[in-house]
């Protein structure tokens, strides 16, 4: 992605960059701790499956972000993340700039 892209992309004021989602999967062997590992495999350079928020590897101070997490047990994740992302644009305008894809807000 182009430099012109990522400043398109760019929320001025905001501190959130990337709104993300983590469920235990069908299984139970997925959550929190697996799903941010693929998220850090991922912005070095390794095969990990997790495509979303992938502007925040582009970012010269990525190594210093503040990961932040909300449990929510009661809740759909994926529902739980629109409505974050909604809550986002309706203060800002715009998508959070990692948040990229309209169709899946992962």
């Amino acid at each position: 992605m182009t430099p012109d892209v990522l400043e398109a992309a760019w929320v001025d004021e905001a501190v959130i960059v990337y709104v993300g989602k983590a469920s235990a999967g069908k299984d139970g062997g997925r959550g929190l701790r697996k799903r941010l590992d693929e998220y850090r495999r991922h912005g070095a350079g390794g095969s990990a499956g997790h495509w979303g928020g992938r502007y925040i590897w582009q970012l010269a101070d990525s190594d210093e972000l503040l990961v932040a997490w909300l449990q929510i047990p009661e809740r759909d994740p994926g529902e739980a993340e629109a409505e974050l992302i909604a809550e986002f644009m309706e203060l800002y305008g715009a998508r959070p700039f990692a948040n990229r894809n309209k169709g899946v807000t992962t």
